[in-house]
């Protein structure tokens, strides 16, 4: 087995992390998002994962049955957060550097699961993302990745009140992040289907009506509470294709 690379840190959009980690409402996105991310997890063999930027969040920090998980986290402070966070946990192995640059190092393992974190959208390069998953995964690996929605029941409204001519016009969340594109369920799914994989599931959650600043100031003025939430994340059984963010779990097509 080869020593794994020094630690490398990617030039990364000024600020990004602390912008995205501040962001409005993305703390309560994110929990129902962990929801969906469990549900996943907990249907399949998930003892050897690797988990494809972490965030602030990583996964050990929501489940701990697994023997072995490996994050890879270009960003130093997400990287550093989750090397703190993981006390020293002999579990978990870290990279500091980008998926794509550590193939031949995590070929040598045969990952059960692998968590593709909402990034697709971000990068220029989603293809060659998941090529290198491709050639990663094993015939029985199975594949989760999550990326926001662009018929969100928030965008369709924007559009409908003429705030925006598309509903794949880019916010000003998506200007802030340099963000590449805004996927629907055919898009995204039809980007992972032309790189190798099978899709085995896909579908929406959490309906949230008004954008990240209009959602965090509901919340902060009261209107909004915990049961609101919990019934707009019920809600999308409604209004299936609706919710603010597409998840897919998929694996190597054979």
């Amino acid at each position: 087995m080869r020593n794994k690379p020094e630690n490398i840190r990617p030039t990364l959009v000024k600020d990004y992390e602390v912008n995205y980690r501040d962001l409005p409402f993305e703390n309560v996105l994110r929990y129902y998002r962990n929801i969906s991310t469990l549900r996943f997890i907990n249907k399949v063999v998930h003892k050897r994962v690797l988990e494809i930027g972490c965030g602030p969040e990583p996964l050990f920090k929501i489940f701990s049955d697994y023997d072995k998980m490996t994050i890879v986290e270009p960003g130093e402070l997400y990287y550093k957060m989750a090397i703190e966070e993981a006390r020293e946990d002999p579990r978990i192995v870290f990279y500091n550097d980008r998926v794509e640059s550590l193939l031949e190092f995590l070929q040598e393992d045969n990952f059960d699961i692998i968590i593709i974190g909402g990034f697709l959208h971000e990068v220029s390069n989603p293809d060659l993302v998941l090529a290198t998953v491709r050639k990663i995964a094993s015939n029985n690996t199975h594949i989760y990745s999550f990326v926001p929605n662009a018929k969100s029941f928030h965008r369709l409204l924007a559009y409908e009140m003429g705030l925006i001519s598309s509903i794949y016009q880019m916010s000003e969340h998506d200007l802030l992040f340099q963000r590449q594109v805004v996927f629907d369920k055919d898009m995204i799914n039809g980007l992972i289907a032309n790189n190798g994989f099978q899709i085995l599931d896909s579908a929406t959650y959490f309906i949230k009506p008004f954008s990240h600043k209009q959602m965090s100031g509901l919340i902060e003025s009261g209107v909004v509470g915990q049961k609101v939430l919990d019934g707009l994340y019920n809600m999308v059984k409604y209004m299936p294709d609706l919710g603010s963010e597409i998840y897919t779990e998929f694996r190597i097509n054979d």
